[in-house]
Parts: structure tokens; sequence; C-alpha cells
């Protein structure tokens, strides 16, 4: 499933900042007035107090929308009847201009004309080249120009519905969304990882909008729709970042200060962040909220991870790799990672609990190469084994003789660990087996380098198959 994040906003498109109140709810027509909304990594729900009915929506709104999420919400409502109309006054007997037939390649001459039948752009007119009578053609859709600006469908929701208490409804739609960045510094091996986790929230529509109160949740939900709307990048797109001072990032915000969110506190498996002030997003922009700051510990190594084969040799690069753990919950989100001040590599990062080493790596490491040959010692039939799925078939137990050349070019010392993934019946390491160790079909090896040397290592390992 896909994992998401939810914000939950109150929206006001005028100048007057709206304050939501249990107390006192304001009904509008207009639904990006006063509306209560959660929002998601890839969508927002809508939750407005239910206004006149039917509800109408443009077509610009429309096309951002849901519609079988449409529904009507409340401590005590039953809805017993819902219809979706789509409606568009009709251009029928309008004025029109239109490319008139006698035109030529040359000389383009329009006429006004009338339109009898929209669907198929069916018009009438006069042009004295051709008739002095009315003529009907059907004309191309760029041949036709009108004197105002056609009308778009509108889309009307109505409901039918039993309550006694506050009603709202609520849809879902794709313009609004939010996902979690994070900038991994790492320096010497004496000073603390840096981690600075961020919330990017993307208003995707035109208008501009005011968040009077907001909660980021972390988990795993699955919500989907279908829409045009994507996450956009490149010129057209500016963004509004808010961090903390400290970081050297300028502040670009509609108030004076910058909204901070809080610790983060685990609700029904997700987890949910506060944020502690009112703030704006501009359309079509990207704003950033500085998120909590973690106290995390990073282990970097060199990992050699392959694969157990009896093809006989292979070779290869250790992977420059990372062992990241914080001391709270991390939300899914891409990490940049910098070392003394560079640049190094991304990757993505997933939900990850307090406490729960996570394992990355991000290249090769050209420093650190290996060799390796696997020479089979024995094998041995072994007596059929009987089962319900595949029937009677015979296993064999091999047994092999590892070689391992580990070398190092590195003017410095550091970690490096070996992983050995073999897939089979049963797996054993056989005596003498120093320093390697057997987790779950994996054999595994840990040390630490010390500048340009090499090491020459050898194991036994016995493979059912």
């Amino acid at each position: 499933m896909k994992a998401i994040l939810l914000l939950l906003i109150v929206i006001n498109t005028s100048d007057a900042f709206l304050h939501f109140s249990k107390n006192k709810t304001q009904v509008t027509t207009d639904h990006r007035i006063l509306a209560n909304v959660k929002i998601y990594s890839n969508l927002a729900e809508i939750i407005q107090p239910l206004g006149k009915l039917p509800l109408e929506f443009s077509e610009d709104d429309w096309r951002d929308i849901r519609p079988d999420s449409l529904t009507l919400v409340g401590s005590n409502v039953t809805v017993t009847q819902q219809t979706i109309t789509e409606k568009k006054q009709s251009l029928n007997n309008a004025h029109v201009f239109v490319r008139a037939p006698s035109s030529s390649n040359t000389e383009t001459k329009f006429v006004k004309a009338t339109l009898v039948d929209e669907k198929r752009n069916l018009v009438k007119l006069i042009d004295k080249d051709v008739s002095k009578e009315p003529i009907y053609f059907t004309a191309s859709s760029d041949h036709i120009v009108y004197e105002s600006d056609p009308p778009q469908s509108k889309y009307y929701v109505n409901f039918t519905f039993d309550t006694s208490d506050a009603v709202y409804v609520s849809y879902l739609r794709s313009n609004l969304n939010w996902k979690t960045r994070y900038q991994l510094n790492l320096f010497d091996e004496s000073k603390s990882a840096v981690l600075i986790s961020m919330a990017d929230i993307r208003n995707d529509g035109q208008s501009r909008v005011d968040i009077e109160h907001a909660e980021l949740l972390g988990g795993d939900i699955n919500l989907q729709i279908q829409s045009n709307s994507y996450w956009k990048s490149g010129s057209s797109m500016h963004e509004a970042a808010a961090f903390d001072n400290s970081a050297g990032i300028h502040v670009a915000s509609r108030k004076s200060f910058v909204p901070s969110i809080g610790q983060g506190e685990e609700v029904a498996g997700l987890y949910v962040f506060t944020v502690s002030t009112p703030f704006s997003v501009e359309g079509k922009t990207n704003y950033l909220l500085p998120m909590f700051r973690p106290r995390a510990t990073v282990e970097r190594f060199a990992l050699i991870s392959k694969y157990f084969s009896t093809a006989g040799a292979s070779n290869g690069k250790a992977q420059r790799s990372y062992r990241l753990s914080a001391d709270r919950f991390l939300s899914k989100g891409n990490c940049i990672i910098r070392e003394y001040d560079r640049l190094v590599g991304e990757t993505s990062l997933p939900n990850l609990a307090a406490k729960n080493p996570h394992d990355f790596a991000i290249g090769e490491d050209a420093d650190v190469v290996y060799k390796e040959n696997v020479t089979l010692i024995s094998a041995q039939a072994l007596t059929s084994v009987s089962s319900s799925y595949h029937g009677t078939h015979g296993q064999t137990k091999s047994t092999y003789n590892v070689n391992l050349y580990i070398k190092s070019y590195k003017n410095r010392p550091f970690k490096l660990e070996y992983q050995q993934h073999v897939h089979a019946s049963a797996v054993k390491l056989i005596e003498p087996r120093t320093n390697f160790t057997l987790e779950n079909s994996a054999v595994k090896y840990k040390t630490t380098l010390a500048a340009n040397e090499e090491k020459v290592l050898s194991y036994k390992l016995e493979v059912v198959n």
C-alpha cells in the first residue's frame, strides 16, 4: 500500500482570515472558504458545512474532484438519495461568426451566422456568393468565432437526507498534497549527525490558501484519485521556504513569525504532528515548514552484498552504505545526504519507527574491491521428499569452499561488512568459521580494514536444495 501523509487545514481565499469554530459555523457556496481540509500525499479531503442544495461546482473545480467520494458526514446523518448532474447553458440559436464557405486559401472571410446545433457545430448563414437563401453546414470548431466567452459545464450535487445535527459535505480533490523532505549532514566521526526534516506542502491551485490549524500525519493509508494534477517542477514553479534561522535559509511567509511543528504523537498506528501557528500558501507554490529535529545516529561502512552462486569466480566493488537510527518516528520521504558540506547522494526513507535502524546504500566505492571463488567439495543425494504441492522430489546436500579476497585502496581505516545471501532449503556454516556468522540464510562478516589493507578469508558452506 502507499505510504501517505495527512494535513488538516482551514482554507480561506479572502483577505480577512476566517476562524473555524465549532460554536459558529459559516455556511457558504464558495467551496474554498472556511474549509476543513485533510491533505494527504496525493490528494486532499475537503470538509465544509453543508450550504444550499444543490451544490454547484465549476468545471475547473470538478476536474480535480473524485465524484464517487462526495458524501455527507455528521454525527447523526443518513443519506437517502444522491444525484450528480452535468449542465451547461445551450449555445443553440446563439449568434457567432464563421468562416464563409466562399473563402479561399488566399482570402479568409468571416460572416455572421446562427449556431443551430452546438454538438454538431451546425450553423445557418447567408453567403451571397453561394446563395441568396440561408444555407446550413457543419463548420470546424476552429472556424467558429464567438461574440463572448462560451459557457462551461457546471456540476450539481444534490442530496436527500435525515438528520437532527450539523451536516458537512466531504469530497476528495487532487490540487493539495504534501510530503516529507530530509537533509542528512555528516561530519567527522566525533561529531553527531544532523538530520533536518521538512514538511513540503504543495498548493497546485490558482488561489492562495490560509491555513489556521494543521495536523500532519505520517503512516500507511491507501487513497487513490484520477486527476490531471501532478507534482510539478521547473521554471513555472516557485517555492516559499520557511526554515529555522539557524540553518541560514531565507524565510518567506505572509506572517511575521515562522510556524513550527510540534513533537509527533502516535495515534492508531499513525503519527500526528501539530503546527502551532497559522500560515498561508500561495497558488502554484511549494511551502516548506521545519518539522522536528530528531537525534540521529549514522554508522558509515562499505558493504559487499551478493547472492550465492555456484558458478565459480566473481568480483565487484563495495557499496557506500549507511545505517541510520533516530530517536523518534520518521515519516516516508526523500533524503539528500551531505558529507563534509558536499553532496554525496540521496535515498528514499521508508516509514521508520523510533530506534529502528535502517540500512541503505547510495553508490559504489571504487576503493574497495573483492574477488570470490566458490569450489564444490562434495555432493550427496538425499532421500526423496514428498510434498503436497510438488509431489515427490529428491534433494542434494552440497558442500562448498568459499575463498574471499578483499583489497582496500583507501589511505584511512574504515568499517566493512560482507553479506552472502543463500537461497536454499537449508544452509549451514561448517567449522571453523572464524568471525563469520549465519543469520536468516545469509553469511555475514564484519571487520575494520586499515589503510591499503588486504584480507584473504575462507569458509565452508553446506547447502541443501
